[in-house]
Order: structure tokens, then sequence, then C-alpha cells
């Protein structure tokens, strides 16, 4: 049993905590100009001035791009146009948002999106959620998240913001070329006593590494594991200061093929035999005043999902793929054609959900490592009832 907080504790305990919720997903799609991206303030470059975590100031509205072309409605909440402040951090797995933006899609539903790209902790987000200074979040899964619904604090995982599926295996295990080409790191096996690189050791990334070293008959105890951002991972990588890393595309790509500096191990389909297929990574988290404001928590999942269709229909469709790739080169940091051609892409279910069963088994992994003290009933952590009603109106 537990002692149950008060709301200033919870806020308070989380305001200190440093488990990174959106750490994961900021690499989706760092890498403008086919250079390896230099930090997460290069995703504030976008248009948005961000806002003190602490202060809780308002985000500044990111200019929408022209629309593409003229969506048909869906359907459209009673009362004015509202205005909601949702954080993204310029991935390509954004993409459902952006899409939605630049298709006028939100806009139909009289929803006004107002882009906050400040990169912060789940200990800054979920109280910024909770105390309505935010409305929406994407960002990765957590063990912050957890605790916060553990002591009372409704922030629910309403759809997914990217996952590991076959055909989207947007990671690689990556290791130093140098090492690879001189026999000593060859097989997962051969990483006993190294250093392996991931994002977020209480995060879902540490199920992933748990499963990697798994495949090759070790445990995270048989490793160091190091915390590390994406994107100085290819450096670290050619330096031989790490042995191993959980690379995220487009850096995957620019430290395997673009760089040499790395050599995977596991990529890809390859990774998600490994890991499970449809492996979620980031999701989309609703603050308890939208939650509880179900005819505007629906109406901004339709327009969600038709992003998430569309970006869909477009992996199939090469004049949707040209229009997605326009849209999100508008948003994001990547700019590069090429390496918009030569990544994988990250999955997002057209139907808006993922695999629950990955957030009950981390939550084992977290308590292990002592990330979480009791684990949380994941009907407590997501609800699918928004993309339910949603996709009837669809």
């Amino acid at each position: 049993m537990y002692a149950r907080m008060t709301r200033r504790q919870v806020l308070r305990a989380l305001f200190a905590g440093s488990t990174m919720l959106g750490v994961s997903a900021v690499l989706t799609a760092c890498g403008g100009g086919g250079t390896t991206p230099t930090s997460a303030t290069a995703v504030t470059s976008i248009g948005a001035q961000t806002p003190s975590p602490i202060t809780g100031s308002t985000p500044v509205a990111t200019p929408v791009p022209t629309k593409v072309s003229t969506p048909t409605v869906a359907t459209t909440p009673r009362g004015a146009a509202k205005t909601l402040r949702v954080t993204t951090i310029g991935a390509v797995s954004d993409a459902g948002i952006y899409i939605a933006m630049a298709k006028g899609y939100f806009e139909e539903v009289g929803i006004t999106i107002q882009l906050d790209t400040a990169a912060r902790t789940a200990g800054e987000t979920i109280p910024l959620l909770s105390a309505g200074q935010l409305d929406i979040s994407g960002g990765s899964f957590s063990a912050a998240h957890a605790n916060a619904v553990r002591q009372g604090l409704r922030v629910p995982a309403v759809a997914t913001k990217g996952s590991l599926s076959k055909g989207f295996g947007f990671h690689a295990i990556g290791v130093p070329k140098q090492a690879f080409e001189r026999g000593e790191i060859t097989k997962v096996s051969d990483l006993r006593g190294k250093k392996f690189a991931v994002t977020n050791d209480s995060g879902i990334d540490i199920l992933e590494a748990e499963r990697v070293l798994a495949s090759g008959g070790l445990t995270l105890d048989d490793v160091e594991i190091v915390v590390m951002r994406v994107p100085d991972m290819p450096a670290a990588l050619k330096n031989e200061a790490i042995h191993a890393a959980e690379l995220v595309e487009p850096t995957a790509t620019i430290a395997i093929d673009q760089q040499g500096v790395a050599t995977a191990l596991l990529r890809g389909d390859s990774l998600v035999e490994v890991i499970g297929d449809d492996f979620p990574i980031a999701g989309i988290f609703y603050g308890p005043h939208i939650a509880a404001d179900r005819a505007l928590g629906i109406a901004w999942m339709v327009a969600y999902l038709r992003g998430l269709r569309f970006y869909n229909e477009a992996q199939q469709d090469e004049a949707k793929r040209k229009e997605v790739i326009e849209i999100l080169k508008q948003f994001t940091p990547l700019k590069d054609d090429a390496l918009y051609q030569k990544m994988v892409w990250p999955g997002l279910r057209a139907d808006g959900r993922f695999n629950t069963q990955f957030l009950e088994q981390v939550q084992d992994v977290w308590l292990r490592r002592k990330s979480i003290q009791q684990k949380v009933p994941v009907d407590q952590l997501v609800d699918f009832s928004f993309l339910e009603e949603a996709a009837k109106q669809l």
C-alpha cells in the first residue's frame, strides 16, 4: 500500500522528476539538411516560442502552412472555435498532427492548434497538462507517466504517436564500425561488459534494450547502460566511447549509411522480430480537462485520425507521400529529401491504436529498476474510447 499524495504534492514531486517523456521520439525527425541533429532546441526553430515549464507561460502559436487541399468536413463540435495547446518535438512521428493541421482537418472540427515545441521532461510536462497550461502532449511512454497516474492524475494515453512494426522499424542497434570490422563486436552476445546507450533508462526504451540483449543471451546487468541524446550517439560510436546504441531515424541512416561510423546489428524488421511487432514508442496524452470534455476530446481525435489515415495512404501512394514530405519539411528540421527516401518511417497505425501489452511488460522492468514503486493497470494508463467514438464519425 502507499500513502495517497495531495494534488499539490504530486505536482511538486513531478516537477522534480527527470524521466524523459519525449526524448525517444524527438530524434525521429532531427537531422535536417542531411546533417546529424545537434540538439532538441533546433526543433523550436519551427516558429513557436519556448515557454518556461516552471512559469507555465502560454506558447505562441506556430503558423499553419498553406493547406495542400480542401478536405471534406467530418464533424464540427458545438460552440465557438477552440484553441488547444499541443506539444510536439518536430518529429516525423508527429506526422498525424502536422498533416491534420496542414490539410485543415482540425479547422473543420472547430479547433485551432497552438504548437508548443519545448523539450521537457515528463516531470515538467505532466504538471502542465494537469494544470491546464498544456492541453495535449505527444511523447514517449515513461515511468513518470505511470507514477503520475498511480498518484491520481488523469493523463491518459489516447492514441499512438509511433510504434516499431513490420515495415516501420525506425530504430537500429548500431555498434562502432571499427569494432565490427576488427571482429570485436559482430553480434549481440559480444556486448557483455560494454556500454549500451539508450535515450531514457526509465522509458519504454529500456524494454527494447532488454529484449535486444536477451536475443544474445545477455541481461541489462551484463552491460553498462548509458543515457545519451540520440544526436550525440554517432560521434560517441565513432570514438568508441560507447559500444552500442539505440539509434532512432533519421539518425540511424545518418550514422550507418551517410557517415559510415556505425554498423547495424539489428535494424528495421530484424529488430522488430526481436522486440515484438507493434512495439509502442510514443503516444498522445490528454490533459485531465481534455479527457473530461468528451465532445472536444473526440473532435480532436477525429482530425488526428484523418491525419493518420492520410499518412498511411501516403506509404502506398507516391503523390501523397510527396505531399506528406512537403508538410513534414514545413514543420520539422528534417529538410533532406534523400533522408526521407532512405530512412525507415515510424509506424503510425491508421486506427490510432498500439499494442498495450508492452505497457504491462515494461512496468516489470521499471519495477525491478526502481523507476516505479508499484505497477498500474494498463486500463488506467490508456483510454481508447476517444478513438472508438471518433472512428464512428469517419
